[in-house]
């Protein structure tokens, strides 16, 4: 593990909406989702959230900006996680995030000397997607491993370049690192050089659940049971509710 504070990223640039999900949360707010993320961070790990951008986006929070030339989500992300890995920021152990989450716990224990990626698994697939068996809104980036990693993540991205239009609108982010991991296996693993270990998502992942949402309409907060919680697909409109009653007040350590 490196000696250097733990760095926390979340990738982010303002794109034209490709599928449906997107469009219907047209109107969600993500610069201030990054901000709760940032401070619920802040508050759990003593380390705010840096967002991870092009060199000309225009954003009033803490950045790391790299030139990127994709302007498809799936492919930029994976081009924008590839010029941090490849760039002097990339010093100390990084957890990258995605941009509708909270943070609850300490990330800094999930990081072991043996592990150079730590990856979160379903181990049930319980969709026809094969993508799906990887969720790579949370990732663990071993600085020892500076090297491999960069030669991970530019084949992952030459892979996603070839895929067809309907994962280039969405899921081929997630494809083209699912692929470089099979075979799925909980544990330590080696893939194309790199020391994976491949976690069952809730160790590390609480999605905010129906019981929790029904529960928030009652003015009851949700509790954490998990470092990371989840707002995804349309759970984002709960997300500042559930800032404001679990993480507004608390003060940074």
């Amino acid at each position: 593990m490196s000696l250097r504070p733990l760095r926390l990223v979340a990738p982010f640039l303002p794109l034209p909406p490709e599928n449906e999900h997107h469009r219907d949360l047209i109107g969600f707010d993500w610069l201030e989702a990054i901000r709760m993320l940032s401070h619920s961070a802040d508050v759990a790990c003593g380390v705010p959230v840096q967002v991870l951008t092009d060199t000309d986006a225009e954003m009033p929070l803490p950045c790391l900006r790299y030139p990127t030339t994709h302007r498809r989500l799936m492919l930029w992300v994976l081009e924008v996680c590839l010029r941090y890995l490849e760039s002097r920021d990339f010093d100390r152990d990084t957890v990258v995030l995605d941009c509708d989450q909270l943070i609850y716990q300490d990330l800094s224990p999930f990081f072991s000397p043996r592990v150079d990626l730590g990856m979160l698994i379903r181990r049930r697939q319980a969709h026809q997607d094969t993508w799906k068996k990887v969720l790579n809104g949370v990732q663990f980036w071993s600085v020892r491993a500076k090297t491999q990693l960069a030669l991970f993540y530019r084949e992952a991205l030459a892979r996603a370049e070839q895929m067809d239009e309907p994962l280039l609108t969405w899921g081929a982010d997630t494809q083209a690192i699912r692929a470089l991991l099979e075979p799925i296996a909980i544990g330590l693993v080696e893939r194309h050089g790199v020391r994976v270990e491949m976690m069952d998502y809730t160790r590390v992942l609480q999605p905010l659940s129906q019981d929790q949402i029904d529960a928030l309409q009652r003015g009851i907060a949700p509790q954490p049971f998990r470092a990371v919680m989840d707002f995804r697909y349309r759970r984002k409109v709960w997300m500042r509710a559930t800032y404001e009653m679990t993480v507004s007040k608390a003060v940074p350590a």
